[in-house]
């Protein structure tokens, strides 16, 4: 650093640095524009590119992104971006692949060689060991170089940075940073063109968009269309209701056994008997089992419940449910009952969430209501217990 020159002269010349910085990667943006509704070679090799990658993923194959310093983190970037917009993709270091990685490329994928010259040696060491069969596009700012003359570059994503904006011109020091912009920026344009051409439904892509990118303010924002987001919160406040529901459906129990012994004293004492005969009669203490079907206990403890405690339904509408209507009715609710037939059946929510994991944890892919609906009992549905 120069001694003698004050803070405020060395903020001057630095806000003028960034200044010039913004307005040459301005000029070299706005000429890539330009490029690719003018040059008529640069439209060709582009769709010729963009063709190349569709059909990979058409195949089922995957693209691979291929790079070396500054090009190798674009490369990530890009794959990061594929990634999010559930396309198959994956980052391959040059280096690394001649000691082993080569094996991530399968028959059907291609390849994207990041290189702002075009020369990097690293690049040029492993086109031999790629297979003919393999496509390579590469990404450049250079139209001529090494690897744009090889056999194996199929198409050209020419990003083309004129003599005046490069950083040694600019800067002094070829630094990347102009040429790291327009390459990062082109590749991020063709990566969204690719993701309409294979769903062309807005909504959709939102809607994968928002399944693989959960996390963050982004995924926050788009957590009404994650169908895993929801589900996790229908379950968590599932749990959460779970333990409130066991301690209503014990008390019940309790207060029903209680019942039954005290009646049982009483019809006792009406009917005249002696302290002898009560003391050898069979009452039913509290602590004692009581005989009570399933059905006949689901049947009270419904009695028992207010009516925004119960789903009621038919059916019809039943069998028909997603999985999103499930979980958002045992969520709600304590009882789900519904008619078929003039009969009543019921079951506890807290059932049908341990059938449902039970089921998920066996095959995690819904199919219908045919097994949960196994775990509905008839109950009553006269007068004295309910009404649907």
């Amino acid at each position: 650093m120069q001694r003698g020159l004050d803070f405020e002269k060395l903020a001057e010349l630095a806000l003028g640095s960034i200044q010039n910085t913004l307005d040459n990667e301005s000029w070299a943006v706005s000429g890539l524009a330009r490029q690719y509704k003018a040059d008529v070679d640069s439209k060709v090799e582009l769709a010729s590119s963009i063709n190349l990658l569709y059909h990979t993923i058409l195949k089922r194959g995957k693209i691979v992104c291929c790079g070396v310093g500054k090009s190798y983190k674009i490369a990530t970037k890009t794959v990061a971006t594929l990634k999010s917009l559930t396309i198959n993709a994956d980052q391959l270091h040059p280096t690394e692949a001649l000691h082993g990685d080569l094996g991530l490329l399968g028959n059907n994928d291609c390849l994207i060689f990041f290189t702002a010259s075009g020369n990097t040696p690293e690049l040029i060491q492993l086109l031999p060991h790629i297979s003919p069969s393999i496509p390579i596009v590469l990404l450049t700012c250079s139209k001529k170089s090494k690897l744009s003359q090889s056999h194996q570059v199929k198409s050209l994503l020419y990003a083309e940075l004129p003599e005046h904006l490069k950083e040694s011109k600019i800067h002094g020091i070829p630094a990347p940073t102009v040429s790291a912009t327009l390459s990062l920026i082109l590749a991020d344009a063709v990566v969204l063109a690719l993701a309409e051409m294979i769903e062309q439904d807005l909504a959709k892509r939102k809607k994968q968009f928002s399944m693989k990118h959960p996390g963050g303010s982004i995924g926050s924002d788009l957590s009404h269309l994650n169908d895993n987001f929801i589900r996790s919160m229908l379950i968590e406040k599932a749990d959460r209701e779970s333990f409130q529901s066991a301690s209503l459906e014990k008390a019940d129990r309790e207060s029903y056994s209680s019942m039954l012994s005290l009646n049982q004293v009483k019809k006792h004492y009406e009917g005249g008997a002696s302290t002898n005969s009560l003391e050898s009669s069979p009452v039913i203490s509290d602590s004692e089992e009581i005989e009570v079907t399933s059905n006949k206990k689901l049947s009270i403890a419904i009695s028992h419940a207010s009516s925004t405690q119960c789903c009621k339904t038919n059916y019809g509408t039943i069998k028909n449910w997603s999985e999103l209507d499930f979980l958002k009715n045992v969520a709600l609710f304590s009882f789900v009952l519904y008619e078929k037939e003039g009969a009543t059946f019921a079951a506890t929510a807290s059932d049908l969430r341990d059938a449902y994991k039970a089921n998920t944890s066996k095959d995690p892919q819904w199919t219908d209501m045919a097994q949960l609906l196994k775990e509905f009992e008839r109950v009553e549905s006269n007068a004295n217990t309910f009404i649907i």
